[in-house]
């Protein structure tokens, strides 16, 4: 695979609309954000309205990477430490712009999500996305491998949940390791927890 050599760098709230973008763009065949959002044309409509307030939250509270000029962009937050928990407002109207139906499949997914994170301090990866034109480029695993050395230099962990088979096997290769439970949402797909000791 070949990897890509632009530029990266940590977003602003200037950034919020192109990141946004990005996720709703990047998630639309994803296989959890398809059991959350099961018809096509409601997902495409409320995606950015989904994505927002999570980019907002890390805008926030955590950090927020971009590559290129809008190629693809990861959400990190932190988590455990000197950080406390915090879903914050930017939560609070989700219901109102996805719809009680997602809101309350999202609620599952959630709730499993917390009832499995891990306790020890580490920077939690929520997202990570790619634009569909530029799949297969090295995206991706640019925006991991530059994050990933901050925080070896750091001494920090980090944890993550692959959506697929195909993107836990990526994020081995970068040193994550599957975790020994996988998520599984009801009548849907699974999910793999994957965990980062510091190199």
């Amino acid at each position: 695979m070949t990897q890509w050599q632009g530029n990266i760098r940590r977003a602003s709230t200037q950034d919020a609309a192109v990141v946004t973008a990005i996720l709703a763009e990047a998630f639309m065949r994803d296989p959890v954000s398809g059991w959350i959002f099961p018809a096509d044309d409601h997902r495409a409509r409320v995606h950015p309205a989904f994505f927002g307030p999570f980019v907002a939250l890390a805008l926030r509270t955590g950090e927020v990477h971009v590559a290129g000029d809008g190629l693809g962009a990861t959400l990190w937050l932190p988590v455990g430490g000197d950080h406390a928990e915090d879903e914050g407002e930017e939560l609070a109207d989700l219901e109102n712009a996805i719809g009680p139906e997602a809101m309350k499949r999202f609620g599952v997914l959630d709730e499993l999500m917390a009832a499995n994170h891990p306790g020890e301090p580490h920077w939690y990866l929520p997202f990570i996305g790619v634009h569909p034109d530029h799949h297969g480029k090295g995206v991706g695993s640019a925006l991991l491998r530059d994050r990933l050395a901050e925080l070896d230099r750091a001494g920090t962990a980090a944890y993550l949940e692959a959506s697929t088979p195909r993107n836990a096997a990526l994020y081995e290769r970068l040193g994550f390791r599957r975790r020994p439970v996988t998520l599984d949402l009801p009548e849907g797909p699974s999910l793999y927890p994957m965990w980062r000791d510091p190199a």
